[in-house]
């Protein structure tokens, strides 16, 4: 039952309307699928040649960068940047570009055959001109091939016949054919020649860099080529080069790093030589070795001769008191035994000349008592005694008075010392500032020193046992002949047939609409 016209139309009677138009469904379905089949099958496979490597880290001794990011969180907070991405980037840099375009000639494409480059040209890079244009190589029946160029420019006449075995000089290019074509090679050669800009650009559609997933230090480095042998052939010789420029690079790297650390130890090490000089001449000049310490010790000493001085002071004020009693005593003639008080003065009580002029004047006295007894004073022997005791009285003075001269000759002197200390004490704050700095200086040339040396020794041990850093756990290999990267024919086949049933029903919804809004 057809709608009413002017209503619109359910998805059914729309879907059973277009089915109406099976065959032009049926065209544009199988028209698809042919174009895409032929496209499959005509276009000229890509072969897939895959490395993968191992960056290590640069230093094989843990770095505090290493240690920072070993903390939980650390990654999150951008402080764990690990290195393996710069070293992808040297990977995918124009340094290493070029060195692979200039090894392999790939400013020069073989579009026919593609699939077996060295079995058709040779080419070396001679200089860094950009080339561009077309050659075209005929065979002939003598084995040799006519050129023909397309767009070739600023690179003089070519030859109009190349002979297997021949060299051609193409801008900054030299080609060469294989002798073995010769014996036998395909009928036409289709070269292609790219300026260095274009050839970039193929090698970054071509060529893939990737790190594998899941914290790996694991890099994949793939490149895609018609020519299969060809495509492992480049991913060979930039992983060789890559691997060479880390080693020339690491070694110029430590090497000149241990000259720099030596050149600055020497350095170092004379401006420590001559800081330890200057420090040893002060400590002779001003006769000090640790001065805080001394001035301590300086203190204590001082201190320590002051109260000798309170002592000796004391002890000749008292001395001088006492001869002045005794003198005073003897010169009234009230008391005979007067000089005889020296022995009781504390510093005397053990001078062995008090105590034998003592010992003599007790012995006279004892004979001069017994004489009186018996003998009256005009007795000459008893007279005798008598000037002998006032004699030895006289001594026991004289002894006290030499005393007395020797504990002034001490106060002068140690007066003096405690001066001459002072003195030494006062000058001692500005020594100590001068052995400071000079301590300082020495002690930060020290430690300066030490850490240098540390860090040449910790050098030569990572140049000596330095490691790879790169090291190839898979080589690339040749892709095997059914397998091709590119097109894949079976997911391209069943691409082609969904993509023609799409599009067969667009095609039918769309001639229904039109028919509908006629």
């Amino acid at each position: 039952m057809e709608p009413i016209r002017g209503t619109d139309p359910t998805l059914r009677q729309l879907l059973r309307r277009i089915a109406r138009r099976r065959r032009l469904l049926l065209a544009v379905a199988v028209a698809t699928f042919v174009v895409v089949a032929a496209w499959t099958l005509l276009a000229t496979p890509r072969y897939e040649s895959t490395a993968v490597l191992r960056i290590e880290s640069k230093s094989a001794i843990p770095s505090l960068s290493d240690a920072v990011k070993e903390l939980p969180g650390m990654g999150l907070a951008g402080l764990a940047k690990d290195e393996l991405d710069t070293d992808i980037g040297v990977l995918k840099s124009s340094r290493i570009a070029d060195a692979t375009i200039d090894a392999m000639g790939l400013a020069v494409q073989v579009k026919q055959p593609a699939e077996d480059r060295a079995r058709v040209i040779r080419v070396r890079v001679l200089d860094s001109s950009d080339v561009e244009g077309k050659i075209t190589l005929s065979r002939r029946d003598d084995g040799r091939y006519d050129v023909q160029t397309d767009d070739l420019e600023g690179v003089g006449k070519l030859p109009a016949v190349w002979a297997p075995g021949d060299s051609l000089r193409v801008g900054s290019l030299m080609l060469a054919l294989p002798e073995n074509l010769r014996a036998g090679g395909p009928s036409t050669i289709k070269l292609r020649l790219l300026p260095r800009y274009k050839v970039h650009k193929l090698l970054d559609r071509r060529l893939t860099i990737r790190k594998q997933e899941g914290g790996s230090r694991l890099v994949e480095v793939s490149f895609a080529d018609p020519d299969r042998r060809f495509a492992a052939q480049v991913v060979g010789v930039m992983v060789r080069e890559y691997v060479t420029y880390m080693l020339q690079t690491d070694e110029h790297d430590e090497t000149a790093q241990i000259r720099e650390l030596r050149a600055a130890l020497g350095t170092t090490a004379v401006r420590l030589a001559t800081a330890e000089e200057q420090l040893r001449r002060f400590q002779q000049r001003a006769r000090v070795v640790l001065p805080t310490e001394q001035a301590e010790e300086q203190v204590k000493r001082i201190a320590a001769v002051e109260s000798r001085i309170d002592a000796i002071r004391i002890e000749r004020n008292g001395l001088a008191r006492l001869l002045e009693l005794i003198r005073s005593r003897s010169a009234s003639g009230g008391d005979p035994a007067a000089y005889r008080q020296l022995a009781t003065f504390p510093s005397l009580v053990g001078n062995r000349a008090i105590q034998d002029v003592l010992a003599a004047l007790t012995d006279l006295e004892s004979k001069r008592s017994a004489l009186a007894v018996t003998r009256t004073e005009a007795n000459v022997e008893l007279q005798q005694i008598t000037s002998r005791i006032a004699d030895l009285d006289r001594q026991l003075y004289r002894l006290g008075s030499q005393y007395l001269e020797s504990l002034d000759q001490q106060l002068t002197s140690t007066t003096r010392t405690v001066g001459t200390l002072n003195d030494t004490l006062v000058a001692l704050p500005a020594t100590s500032l001068q052995y400071a700095r000079l301590a300082r200086d020495r002690t930060i040339l020290d430690s300066e020193y030490v850490a240098l040396y540390k860090q040449l020794k910790i050098t030569e041990l990572q140049d000596v046992l330095r490691k790879e850093k790169v090291k190839v756990v898979d080589p690339p290999r040749v892709a095997n002949a059914d397998d091709p990267e590119f097109p894949k024919r079976t997911v391209q086949l069943v691409l082609g047939l969904v993509l023609g049933i799409v599009l067969a029903f667009a095609v039918g919804l769309g001639v229904e609409l039109w028919t509908e809004a006629d």
